[in-house]
């Protein structure tokens, strides 16, 4: 997802990682790794990645160094803060993403994914 989209809250609400969590964009600059523990002993691993900037294919904002983290994914979840769609479009923002991925490394947004709408509570249309 894009900065301040909710992924570092998602992450600690699903494990006991603890994120750096804030009301500003940036907040996370590196990735965080969160374990989920099931009752019949699987486990879950989940990364929350640096929000991603337009631009980071060709390495702008952190780029490189936490788009390397995505490709050792086997699910790709999508976040967007469906708050700024009074003047974004949904449909966009999420195209912008992945091509992000897919300019980074052809065949990354081709993985399984999720789409979550966060802040859903505090939409108002």
């Amino acid at each position: 997802g894009f900065p301040n989209a909710g992924k570092s809250t998602l992450l600690g609400a699903l494990s006991k990682s603890k994120p750096e969590v804030a009301p500003y964009p940036f907040t996370t600059l590196r990735p965080y790794v969160g374990v989920i523990e099931y009752t019949d002993t699987e486990r879950l691993t989940v990364a929350d990645i640096p929000g991603l900037v337009e631009g980071a294919a060709e390495n702008r904002g952190l780029g490189h160094s936490f788009l390397r983290h995505v490709e050792r994914t086997n699910l790709l979840v999508f976040i967007l803060d469906i708050t700024r769609y009074n003047t974004t479009s949904l449909a966009g923002d999420f195209a912008a993403l992945v091509t992000e991925l897919e300019e980074y490394q052809e065949g990354l947004a081709s993985r399984p994914c999720l789409l979550i709408l966060n802040k859903i509570d505090a939409y108002e249309q």
